[in-house]
């Protein structure tokens, strides 16, 4: 049995503020996904960007980036996401209508992810 790990890379929508997006994330998106998908997944992270440096040393954050957060979720295998996918059809007009207050629906992905995990060393 292999998990399954999805990528959100999600932008806000134009005009929101930050700390409007993120609250509007928060309070609202992750909370529905939870309750619709939560039994699902066995990880569930939100990582909000801040400022950064690219491989050219300029510094940037999220508006230079063109994104805002990187989410990740794990699900326990492929019959978990078909599960998603059936529960996401059925809620779907939930769904669309909570992402289109937060996010830049064009801008935003989701992606499934291949994780290579590197073991360190320890010292």
């Amino acid at each position: 049995m292999m998990s399954v790990r999805m990528i959100v890379l999600a932008r806000r929508k134009p005009g929101l503020s930050p700390a409007d997006f993120r609250a509007g994330y928060e309070g609202s998106h992750s909370r529905i996904a939870v309750r619709l998908f939560g039994h699902l997944w066995t990880a569930y992270s939100r990582n909000y960007l801040g400022v950064g440096r690219n491989f050219d040393g300029r510094t940037g954050g999220p508006d230079d980036i063109g994104l805002d957060v990187v989410s990740e979720y794990v699900l326990r295998d492929d019959t978990a996401l078909d599960e998603m996918h059936k529960i996401m059809s059925e809620h779907m007009e939930l769904i669309k209508e909570d992402e289109a207050r937060w996010f830049d629906q064009a801008r935003s992905w989701v992606m499934v992810a291949d994780r290579i995990r590197e073991n360190l060393p320890t010292l």
